[in-house]
């Protein structure tokens, strides 16, 4: 009876196997639908992990519910702050485009597939490339020495704490995240206030900001 439960159990570990396409060895690598993760995609850039999402979608900014989307978890392992990667992973079916803007050095972005594709259960993956990289040609930061920010549910505000009117336009970034404190999403959002004087203090609509899930990456401005 004990051979007989162990070998139902097994049957279902394999069932399970076969159902998620993915295998994971004991040098801590796993194979999604024939493919091997971590994998280096160029200098720099590292594709962790792959899977299947369901759940909100954020990379159209409409928050939808989708089930079985392809997600890949990225990781910018360079020291230098990326403004724009695509990624293309290619399978013996079709191909799948991945867009993410502003991954930051050292840090890990989940992004979904840009037009909610799945990938079949027998499916397998070929390769993964990028089309293109685009690094930032400027300094990139809160600019905790002209601003002070304060966010909140939907909302950002923000301060001018320098004794210098600024008159353009002022943009604030900012990505959600999710639980193991990664960005969650290609997309990177934005917030404008029309100027500010010295001590004076906007608040910016950010409708997809939750302190609990978002963080802001940095404030951009004309000087």
């Amino acid at each position: 009876m004990k051979s007989f439960k162990k070998l139902i159990a097994g049957f279902l570990c394999l069932s399970i196997i076969l159902l998620c396409g993915c295998t994971t060895d004991k040098k801590g690598t796993k194979k999604f639908h024939g493919y091997e993760f971590p994998a280096a995609v160029y200098d720099g850039i590292s594709v962790e992990d792959c899977y299947l999402y369901s759940g909100e979608y954020v990379e159209d900014a409409s928050f939808e519910s989708c089930e079985n989307v392809v997600a890949l978890k990225v990781k910018n392992t360079s020291l230098v702050d990326i403004q724009l990667i695509r990624l293309k992973v290619t399978t013996d079916a079709k191909e799948m485009m991945f867009e993410i803007s502003t991954l930051l050095a050292g840090e890990t972005v989940v992004v979904l597939e840009k037009s909610k594709q799945t990938i079949e259960e027998k499916e397998k993956i070929l390769s993964i490339d990028y089309e293109n990289r685009i690094f930032f040609d400027r300094d990139i930061s809160l600019k905790e020495d002209v601003f002070m920010l304060q966010v909140n549910q939907k909302t950002i505000n923000i301060k001018n704490i320098s004794q210098t009117e600024i008159e353009s336009d002022i943009y604030v970034y900012y990505k959600k995240k999710d639980a193991d404190g990664n960005y969650f999403g290609g997309i990177t959002f934005r917030t404008k206030a029309e100027g500010l004087k010295p001590d004076e203090i906007k608040q910016l609509p950010a409708a997809n900001f939750d302190p609990d899930n978002s963080e802001v990456l940095f404030v951009d401005y004309a000087k």
